[in-house]
Formats: structure tokens, sequence, C-alpha cells
């Protein structure tokens, strides 16, 4: 046999090599890889997945929603041992029919509920009635002023006495969304009437005048609604700010007893409403517009104001976002300047107390306290947020939605609510209508629906030195 030259003899030998080396190092691999995936095994513990059933909010409400959603996915990414079932009103019971109170009582009764997180937008008179008991949230709701860190995460007022008085000492949540009380006017329709409305800054005189304004515009031209009023009410809120704007006292408003000053300032309002009723400012049949299917009318140049809050930025950014721009929001007329403006801060979900993922959903609803989020739900919404922020009120200022909301938290001192009708009228009197659209309607008097008032009210014995002014 015919040796091989010494070049491929070296080939050879150096190819024998290396399939030797490549198959010793493959069996150490496979032996440590078989060690490791035994170790592996042996040291691996399984961490359970629990799931948060969350009935959400804002569906259909522009950013609002989506705001949800980024805070659902970054929960799951910072507590992945959570996942998420977010669900909404409309799509759980809305839409079937079922109402929100008939779905809260349906949960309460569960001895396990199917979600651990609901929906609470108000509505805690009617739940105590059906259920039976006036104390029910405290045994139902998780009490989150007991969760260290939550009361630290929101602004000082939402500890203070009013909002401690609202709800017993008790919060069931977080005071995320804020809302401000807006005179919402429509620019074009303004100038088409001849008229510049101030946003800021409006007297009743400068307000009647722009009623009168619109009156006049209808007789020779054309059908301009000088006041949306519809379903809601919301013309009260004008009453309610003329009534703070006369108050000097804040202490004396804040308690919630009927007194002289009190009694007076209502008559002021009522001779207001009826100055302002001989403009026909409302529509004869206010009471059969539904605020939900109507409120794009300023948007489609149908009247010149629609009293309401200022959500309304998120419902029609949604679905008009083009039109919304001829709007803009409005401080309410006054009196004088006053240091209490119409609006609040809400808190918008509750923890139940039998939830199977009672502590997971704590830990969720903890989340809406950070300062990001707060800053982040001031940018999408337009409006304020009862919880702390990192940046400051100064950086609003880009357009007239955030200017509103930027003046108004930096102008007055205290919000309350349309709702807080013991504020005006005494605890002891909160049956005694106030009827704000007879008057604009002109079918009472604002003297005769003074004197109504006046003859079913009850003074508190604190006060049964007081007596009412003719």
């Amino acid at each position: 046999m015919k040796k091989l030259p010494n070049y491929l003899e070296f080939i050879v030998l150096s190819f024998c090599v290396v399939i030797m080396l490549v198959l010793m190092f493959s069996f150490v691999s496979c032996n440590k890889q078989e060690k490791y995936e035994i170790a592996s095994t042996q040291n691996f513990k399984y961490k359970e997945i629990k799931e948060i059933n969350w009935i959400g909010h804002w569906l259909n409400e522009g950013n609002k929603v989506e705001l949800v959603r980024d805070v659902a996915r970054e929960f799951e990414f910072m507590n992945q041992e959570y996942l998420i079932n977010l669900k909404f009103p409309e799509e759980v019971y809305l839409n079937n029919g079922m109402s929100e109170i008939d779905f809260v009582v349906s949960q309460l009764k569960m001895d396990e509920p199917d979600w651990d997180i609901i929906r609470l937008y108000g509505n805690h008179e009617e739940i105590a009635r059906r259920m039976g008991d006036p104390n029910w949230a405290e045994k139902h709701l998780v009490n989150f002023s007991t969760v260290p860190g939550f009361m630290a995460g929101h602004k000082n007022f939402i500890n203070g006495d009013l909002y401690r008085d609202r709800n017993n000492n008790k919060f069931y949540g977080p005071h995320t969304e804020g809302q401000m009380a807006a005179l919402f006017v429509n620019t074009r329709v303004a100038q088409k009437i001849g008229i510049e409305v101030k946003q800021f800054g409006m007297t009743f005189d400068d307000f009647l005048g722009y009623i009168k304004a619109a009156y006049e515009y209808n007789q020779t031209h054309g059908n301009i609604v000088p006041i949306f009023e519809y379903n809601w009410g919301k013309t009260n809120t004008i009453f309610n700010m003329l009534f703070y704007s006369l108050m000097n006292n804040e202490e004396e408003v804040l308690n919630k007893q009927i007194t002289v000053n009190k009694l007076n300032a209502i008559k002021q309002c009522f001779e207001a409403m009826e100055e302002l009723s001989k403009y026909k400012p409302i529509e004869q049949d206010w009471i059969s517009h539904d605020w939900t299917q109507e409120n794009d009318r300023i948007l489609n140049d149908e009247c010149l104001f629609f009293p309401n809050m200022t959500f309304m930025y998120g419902i029609w950014a949604e679905n008009s976002s083009e039109k919304m721009k001829k709007v803009i929001p409005c401080e309410f007329p006054v009196f004088k300047p006053s240091s209490i403006y119409i609006g609040g801060y809400l808190s918008n979900w509750a923890v139940l107390k039998k939830s199977p993922n009672k502590d997971a959903a704590v830990k969720l609803l903890m989340h809406w306290t950070r300062p990001d989020i707060a800053e982040r739900w001031v940018r999408l919404s337009k409006s304020p947020s009862g919880i702390k922020g990192n940046v400051a009120s100064s950086s609003f200022g880009f357009d007239p939605y955030e200017n509103y909301t930027h003046t108004i938290d930096t102008k007055y001192k205290t919000l309350v609510r349309d709702e807080d009708k013991a504020l005006m009228v005494g605890k002891d009197n909160l049956h005694v209508p106030i009827k704000v659209q007879d008057v604009l309607t002109g079918q009472i008097s604002g003297k005769d629906a003074f004197e109504e008032f006046k003859l079913q009210i009850t003074f508190t014995r604190s006060n049964h030195n007081n007596k009412a002014s003719n």
C-alpha cells in the first residue's frame, strides 16, 4: 500500500483530532445540561397567576379609557403574578338592560362575588335603600383610609372635613377623577349674535346681557336656544354659583344649617332667575331633552350656552373633535368674587371585602395613587385630580380647556358639588324643591317661588331665633 504524502497525512490526523475533541465536548456539555436541568427542576417553585376581575370606567370618553387600559397593562408588567380581566359596565350589564344599582346590589349579596373591583358612580343612598342597610358600604367595601400610603397620595383637602363628612370618615377608593362646573359657550354662535363672552370674571349683569342679546337676535333671525337645559337640570348650577358668591362667610356655608343670610341669598337668586326669564332663556319642554343623547346641540350651533362639567371634553373629543374647537368652557357668573366653586373629586371604584382576590385588587387601585398616573389623567382629561402629582400646575395653558382647569383650580379655595344642597338649605330641608326651571320658563315668579320655598323650610334648634326675611 502506497504511503500518503506528508501533507495529506497531516490533514487526516488533524481531522481525527478535531472529531475527537467535538465528541468529548458534546459529552461533557450534555452531562452538565442534564445536571442543570435536574437542579433547576428541584429548585423551581411554581408561582400561581391570580386574575383580578375589574369593572372599568370611561368607555367611549376619549383618552380617559386609554389611560384605564394603559394602567392595566402597566400593572400586569410590573406584577407578573397577576392577570387583569378588564371589562366595562357597557359590556357587562348596561347594554344587557341591567342598571348599575341592580348590578352592584347583586354583587354585594354574593358569598363570593364575580368581580373584585366594581364601579361605584354615586348611588350610595339608593343602594342603601335597596340593601335595607345605611351602613352597607362599611360592611361590604374595603376602607382604603387604613391602607398604608393611601391618604398620603391624595391632596390635602381630600383628607379635610368636607370629604371626611361625606364619606363618614371612610374612603373606598382613589379620588382620581376631578370635575369642575363649566358654562360651555359656542363662540361661533356668540359671534353671530354679536357678543364676546368672557371666559373668566363673568358677572351676572354680563350674563343677563348675553341672554338678552340672544333673545333679540331670535326676534328677527333664527331660533338659537340661549341656554340648553335638559333632564339633568343644570341651570341649578347658575343659581347655586350666584348663591355662593353672595355668602361672605365660608364657614357659614359649610355648616349644614339654614340661616338668615342664606335665606336672603336664595331670595336674591330667585329674583335673578326672574330677570333671566324675561328673555326666554330655556325651552319650555326642557325636561324632555336627554343630555346623553343631545349634548352635541352646542357643537351643532343650536344653542349659545350649555351648563355641564369638564368631563364633557372626553365625550366630545371621542366623537366630534373638530367641532369642539368652537366651544370653550367659561366660569359661571357671580354677583361678586367667591372662594367657593362648583366641582369636586370622585372615587369611582371600590374593592369588595368578599372578593377572592381582595389583596391584589387593593394593590391595583393603589397604583392609581401614583403621581405619574395623576399627571397623565390631568393631561388627557383636561380635568383636575385629587391625587398628588409632580408637575406644577403652571404647565397648563396650552388650550382653552387646560387653561380653564388651571385657572379655576388656582382661583377657588373650595369645591362643592351641586348635590351638596344641604350647604344651601340645611340638612333638614333637603326635601324642599328649588324651582329654578319653573321660574326660568315663566310658570311662576321669582317672588312666588321664594315664598313657597320659605313656607316649607325648617330652622334647626340652634337657629330658632333666626327669622325669615320678608
